[in-house]
């Protein structure tokens, strides 16, 4: 029972920084999905506000509820959850809003870069940083045998690994070439016949040769 207690009480001491960390990585562009980075963001998250709480508030986010018995200490942990104090989650929620800025704005990178200590500008892969600079137009998806898919793009995957990327476009329509064509220019004598769907989703894209993001 003492054990159980105890590893409750962890818990209970993790909270915050496990709301902290999980609505940073909702409001995020790119997400946080290895483990170790994971277990780093709670951490961090779980001490930055256990200090802000005893900077701000004059007291840290340490729940004492062990009692002389196990009885005394379930009460004590009931007791807690009925009054648990909002002002850590509050600042866990303030830190990440914070971060997620910082994160989708790359103000780290561009902070950084005035001292010329990286030439990295964004955590976002070339996948994500096309589709996030080029939103509200249409983009025509060119395939190895010459088709091309013009629609718009409703949904994309977070990142372009082989396995991981995928795309969906809404109102989409194909251009199918009569023969096999490896060039994006016109060719007259190619007839192209055009099938029109309501959408598409883009599941395997290793045939896709390049994605253009055509004129607003």
């Amino acid at each position: 029972m003492v054990t159980s207690y105890e590893a409750f009480s962890v818990l209970l001491l993790l909270l915050p920084g496990l709301f902290g960390f999980f609505l940073m990585n909702a409001m995020s562009d790119v997400k946080v999905k290895g483990t170790v980075e994971t277990l780093s963001w709670i951490l961090f998250f779980t001490i930055a506000t256990q200090l802000l709480s005893i900077w701000i508030a004059g007291e840290g986010f340490f729940p004492k509820l062990a009692g002389a018995t196990d009885i005394e200490t379930e009460q004590n942990y009931v007791q807690y959850i009925k009054t648990l104090p909002p002002a850590p989650f509050v600042i866990a929620g303030l830190l990440a809003f914070a971060f997620a800025v910082i994160k989708n704005n790359s103000l780290s990178y561009q902070f950084i870069n005035l001292f010329n200590l990286t030439k990295r500008v964004s955590d976002r892969t070339a996948w994500a940083e096309a589709f996030s600079e080029n939103q509200g137009v249409w983009v025509a998806v060119r395939f190895k045998d010459g088709t091309t898919l013009v629609g718009w793009p409703k949904y994309y995957s977070d990142r372009d690994d082989d396995a991981d990327a995928q795309l969906m476009l809404a109102d989409a329509t194909w251009h199918v070439p009569g023969a096999e064509s490896k060039t994006f220019v016109p060719n007259s004598s190619v007839t192209v016949e055009e099938y029109p769907v309501k959408s598409v989703l883009l599941a395997d894209l290793k045939d896709v040769i390049a994605i253009e993001f055509m004129e607003a």
